[in-house]
Order: structure tokens, then C-alpha cells, then sequence
């Protein structure tokens, strides 16, 4: 049996629901939400006037499958929440929510917020730190082979580079200057680094960051590349350094054992994840430093960092509960 996985086609939403799918074992399929104007005053008549016949009809015709096929349904972002709700009349099965729903919150059996998302106290929320992300074991041979593509032994520091978002506004020269102190810092003289853009990271900037002759055993650019290395780069790396403009990148880093130097980026407004960041500072997982410490900052020990073992127990028991 499987679960279906409803996604509005955002890699930093879908990404986390097939995370919590892959934590407790379950098969799953994804099925891409069409655009539908949903007007919340309209569909709060939902739960009241549409049957379980019509729901069902509504999902097929939406999603073209059955919703029976399915043990349960996991959905990330506001726009799938509708079509969430419509999988839940038609079938009665459990249903999580991957952020707090402004659709009929009630409906779920279960809704995952970060700490930094506004949600009223309830026995159905759980709240995580910043994005769900389900650390899959890499085989021997598959870190074996990637560092064979490597320039030496290390020991490596990964360095992540964000980019523009609706929160932050990416300064190149000031990330330049950054990576500059950083490679004299006499304090990591004897390490390697990994480098990775990400696809908020203007290609200009790539094209410049790839003409300097940086001390790199291993880069990747998105817009060239095409892929993604952070899964080997935290498996070997003893620190990393990350932008903050990306919640998500620093949650994969220390669900990996990762301290994070998390460098900051000007805001265009006050971030919302501005309390996720100051509960993982308090506890010790990461750091927030201007791009002037970076000639200073010091080697950091992996460590052990538990945001949702509890979580995914709870997930997994609501979904045997109905098989």
C-alpha cells in the first residue's frame, strides 16, 4: 500500500512530504495539483454541504485518480490544502498537513508547522525546527566514489550559497569579500572546501565564483550542474558554512550533524524564521556571523541534532492505526 503525496510543484514543500514518507518506510506517489481558484469565503461551506460522493468526484476529476487507491494523503503548501480536505471527505483516511492550513485547519488528523509559522495551540499541531528533512543512509561505495572525485583527503568544510528571496536581498560583494577572509583564516588552514550554489543563486555570480582561483576540491553550480551534492558534501564534512537565506539548507545540515556558520544576509523585511534561528543558535547547532568573521571562526565538532524522531513515530502510528 501506498500514500499519495499532493503537491503545487514548490521542491521546498513537496521535498518535505516525501521526507516524512520516506522516514516511516511508505511507499508513495506524487500527484501535481492543477490551478484552481479557491476562495476560502466559498469552501468554508465544505465541510457542511459537499458529501462523500462529491468529494470523491471532485478529487478524481482534479487529480485524475481514485482516492481509495490510497492508505492516507500528505499535502505541503496552502494551495494543495483544498484538494487535501477533498481526499479526506471522500475517504475518511488520515491526512497531514505540512504547514498550517487558512482552509478548514480542523479537518487533518495531524499538521506539521515550523516554530517560525504563526498556529494556535491544538493537539493536532506539531511544531518542528525549521523543514522536515529525512537523512537517508548513503552505501560505503557511494561516499567512496565521490571522494574519489575529490582534489585530496580532506578534512572538508561545506560552503552553501543561497541567494534572493522574498525575504533576503543577496549581496555578491559582500559574499566574495566573505569567501576571501575566509580561505586566510590562519584557524582552518588545514582544511578543504566543498562548494554548492543553490537555484536561488544569480548565475552571474556563479560565472564569477567559477573564474576565481579558490582553494576548492569540489564545487557545483546549480545553472550548470544541474544537481544537487549537499547529501555527500554533509556526509563528509566535519562543519558547514550556509547562507542564511535558506532555512531548508541549514535544516538538511544539521539533520546531517552539521554545525552551521550561518552567514547573514540583509533583509528586505523581518524574516520569519527569525525565531528557528535564535532557538538553534540557544541550543548550540548553529551560529549567526557577519561575513567579517569568517576570518576568525574556528573548526566545530559533528553533532547530534533529534528535530523529529517523535514526530515520525506519531506519523507512523497514525498511519497503521487505519490499515
Amino acid at each position: 500500500m501506498k500514500i499519495i503525496i499532493l503537491s503545487e510543484g514548490r521542491p521546498g514543500h513537496y521535498n518535505q512530504a516525501i521526507s516524512l514518507a520516506k522516514s516511516i518506510g511508505l511507499d508513495y506517489e506524487i500527484k501535481n495539483i492543477p490551478f484552481v481558484d479557491f476562495r476560502t469565503e466559498i469552501v468554508r461551506i465544505f465541510d457542511n454541504f459537499i458529501s462523500k460522493k462529491l468529494a470523491r468526484q471532485l478529487f478524481i476529476k482534479f487529480l485524475d485518480t481514485k482516492p481509495e487507491k490510497y492508505i492516507g494523503a500528505i499535502g505541503a503548501g496552502n494551495r494543495v490544502h483544498p484538494f487535501l480536505a477533498l481526499f479526506k471527505k471522500a475517504t475518511g483516511l488520515p491526512t497531514i498537513s505540512i504547514f498550517y492550513p487558512k482552509f478548514l485547519p480542523d479537518i487533518f488528523d495531524m499538521v506539521i508547522v515550523p516554530y517560525h509559522d504563526r498556529a494556535p495551540d491544538n493537539p493536532k499541531i506539531h511544531r518542528i525546527f525549521g523543514a522536515i528533512y529525512f537523512k537517508e543512509k548513503l552505501k560505503n561505495e557511494e561516499i567512496n566514489e565521490f571522494k574519489a572525485k575529490l582534489g585530496s583527503d580532506g578534512p572538508w568544510i561545506s560552503i552553501v550559497i543561497g541567494g534572493n528571496s522574498k525575504h533576503h536581498r543577496f549581496e555578491s560583494n559582500k559574499i566574495i569579500e566573505g569567501l576571501e577572509l575566509l580561505f586566510k583564516n590562519e584557524n582552518l588552514k588545514n582544511y578543504k572546501y566543498l562548494l554548492s550554489t543553490s537555484r536561488r543563486t544569480p548565475e552571474d555570480f556563479e560565472s564569477f565564483l567559477e573564474k576565481k582561483n579558490y582553494p576548492l576540491d569540489f564545487s557545483v553550480y546549480y545553472h550548470k550542474d544541474k544537481t544537487n551534492p549537499l547529501r555527500y558534501f554533509f556526509e563528509i564534512s566535519d562543519f558547514a558554512i550556509i547562507t542564511a537565506d535558506s532555512i531548508s539548507m541549514i535544516t538538511e545540515a544539521i539533520n546531517c550533524g552539521l554545525f552551521c556558520y550561518c552567514i547573514k544576509i540583509p533583509e528586505k523585511s523581518r524574516s520569519k524564521f527569525s525565531n528557528s534561528f535564535k532557538m538553534l543558535e540557544k541550543q548550540g547547532f548553529i551560529k549567526l556571523i557577519n561575513y567579517e568573521e569568517l576570518l576568525n571562526i574556528t573548526k566545530k565538532e559533528r553533532i547530534r541534532f533529534e528535530n523529529a524522531n517523535l514526530l515520525y513515530e506519531k506519523v507512523k502510528n497514525l498511519f497503521k492505526s487505519d490499515q
